[in-house]
């Protein structure tokens, strides 16, 4: 198993050994300012690609894991990333300080987003008027403090949103 610590060089060659992969994973990393190439290690095991270390969201979190994915040669990948503002919250203390982060955004319309939570994972229901506000929205949830990941369920419409339970669709 070969470890890969951030350097200055760029791998930017079709992979030849593993070294050259998880060095080509390092400089598709050193490549965007939305992952800090200094907080995560690269290596392989066998022909999975494995991330470790800790990063400072959720987003970045998951932005590594798709540039590794991404990555011409990667076929597996091990994500074995932490969360340094990860914070243990109730799933009733995590839906309220997503609710407070979506008010305080500019980007966010108020009362048309439901806020769902737990262990970490927040699911988003409701409607918002166009794909940039659902990806602002996504952004902002993947930034608080306590949250693992999104399930990004918000509906691009004009239409208000109406919460139906499969039970009552006639």
């Amino acid at each position: 198993m070969q470890t890969i610590t951030p350097d200055t060089t760029s791998a930017n060659a079709t992979s030849a050994t593993a070294g050259d992969l998880a060095e080509q994973v390092m400089a598709t990393f050193r490549a965007t300012s939305r992952v800090d190439h200094n907080e995560i290690r690269v290596h392989l095991d066998g022909d999975r690609v494995v991330l470790e270390g800790a990063v400072d969201s959720a987003a970045e979190k998951r932005h590594a894991l798709e540039l590794a994915q991404t990555t011409p040669g990667v076929e597996n990948v091990v994500d074995h990333l932490t969360l340094k503002n990860f914070v243990p919250r109730s799933d009733a203390e995590l839906a309220e300080a997503v609710r407070h982060s979506l008010i305080r955004d500019a980007f966010v319309e108020k009362g048309r987003i439901e806020v769902y939570a737990q262990n970490g994972h927040v699911r988003l229901d409701g409607t918002v008027p166009d794909y940039h506000t659902k990806k602002a929205v996504e952004d902002v949830v993947l930034w608080t403090a306590g949250v693992t990941s999104v399930e990004n369920l918000l509906l691009v419409t004009d239409e208000p949103f109406v919460d139906v339970s499969p039970g009552e669709v006639p």
